[in-house]
């Protein structure tokens, strides 16, 4: 059953009222809108936008024109819009289909079904949400997902699937990444409120992290093996008087916690694209390197920060260009997608290495700064600095964050370098 012969029955009135109630707060935000002046063209982008059902729901896609970058196939990222917004203005002002010709991304804005909840909002609310019997948006968006992984045209990589979203749609992009932790290799949680919050509750916090986190866990079941390889991103502005700044460090420091991911930094803004690169950066990495990624983005109101291209409702070109950001954390850490460059050939017989290999005069052993091992084609690196990672080349062995970063490595035959403690 679909949500629209749902709602007159499971929505009383009382909750209406509550959601009434938290879209007064979002509609009192309007006056924060940051719009670049009408003559500032978008990006110059030479695929195509258009209009198709999926899930359900009316979707606009955008198909490039450029080939995939990594992996089996094309990402496919999701993006969904909040309340008071449609998806044409996502389509129009979200700065996305530059990122997605960069990196040969397939891109959908679904519009919320039957007009949402109420006035576009998705359905984020309460803790009742299930995976085994999906529905209040929860099944159009996996059905969404489904039915374009479906179409060979698209060739989208299964490995590659994420979802962002603006308030009400960062909202459901929580729940969506804690019920389907295996589909969604990351979410990007924009201005969002946590799990098994209320529509009354967006203006200050009301749970606590370790009741957010249980839900999480609650919502995965079965899936929560998932969690193992996904990625969360995070962003907020300083100035959103809609929902609760500190939503924003709960969600992340739930999603850091249910990850494993113990160890924090902070990283600049500065290298960033977009138009207002001013705020702040934290990362939590386990020991394979980064997972959760949190910006406050100083100016910014109750915004998708678009970083460039025209703007429109709800939609801020005074910030980072944060499609471009979040694709590329989840590009450069995806967990899921085979990075190996040498492939061997099952055909092949396999090769017996002799008892005593002879060594080769002239192998690297040494300690260096990460970017002089890149510059001497020792390593590879996916980003940029400073919250980069780094990888050695043909081994694949993880050398931290950043260009500064000091690391042995121990070259072999055939251009192996290994990380190593001593030499």
């Amino acid at each position: 059953m679909r949500l629209g012969s749902r709602i007159s029955t499971v929505w009383s009135r009382r909750r209406a009222g509550a959601v009434l109630a938290g879209l007064a707060l979002v509609l009192a935000g309007g006056a924060a809108v940051a719009v670049a002046p009408s003559g500032q063209a978008p990006a110059a982008a030479s695929g195509s936008w258009s209009a198709r059902t999926a899930g359900g729901m009316t979707t606009q896609l955008y198909v490039p024109s450029t080939a995939p970058t990594l992996g089996a196939g094309r990402a496919l990222m999701v993006s969904l819009h909040g309340c008071v917004q449609t998806s044409a203005n996502l389509r129009d002002g979200g700065n996305w289909a530059a990122t997605a010709e960069a990196r040969g991304m397939v891109v959908a804005v679904p519009a919320a079904p039957n007009g949402g909840v109420l006035l576009g909002c998705w359905d984020y609310y309460d803790s009742n949400h299930s995976r085994t019997s999906p529905g209040r948006h929860d099944d159009n968006l996996l059905q969404l997902v489904d039915d374009l992984l479906a179409d060979p045209a698209l060739d989208i990589d299964p490995d590659q699937v994420y979802l962002s979203g603006l308030s009400s749609g960062g909202g459901e992009t929580m729940v969506m990444g804690c019920l389907a932790p295996d589909v969604f290799a990351g979410i990007g949680i924009n201005a969002g409120p946590t799990v098994g919050t209320t529509a009354a509750q967006i203006g200050s916090v009301a749970v606590t992290q370790s009741q957010a986190t249980s839900t999480c866990r609650t919502f995965a079941g079965s899936a929560s093996a998932g969690f193992d390889s996904q990625l969360t991103s995070v962003i907020y502005g300083s100035n959103d008087t809609t929902v609760a700044p500190g939503y924003n460090t709960l969600n992340a420091q739930v999603m850091a916690g249910i990850y494993g991911a113990g160890s924090q930094s902070d990283f600049s803004l500065s290298g960033l694209a977009g138009n207002n690169t001013a705020g702040s950066g934290t990362l939590w990495s386990d020991g394979s390197g980064p997972r959760v990624s949190l910006i406050q983005n100083t100016g910014m109101g109750h915004n998708w920060p678009a970083g460039g291209g025209p703007g429109a409702a709800y939609v801020t070109t005074n910030s980072i260009d944060y499609p471009a950001y979040v694709t590329d954390f989840f590009f450069d850490n995806n967990r899921r997608v085979d990075r190996s460059t040498d492939p061997t050939d099952p055909t092949d017989p396999p090769t017996e290495e002799p008892t005593d290999p002879p060594t080769e005069p002239g192998l690297y052993c040494g300690a260096a700064t990460n970017a002089e091992h890149e510059a001497a084609g020792r390593a590879h690196s996916f980003g940029s600095d400073p919250f980069n990672p780094f990888y050695a080349n043909v081994s694949e062995d993880y050398m931290g964050q950043g260009d500064a970063t000091v690391t042995r490595l121990q070259e072999s035959s055939g251009g192996r370098f290994d990380v190593v403690t001593t030499c």
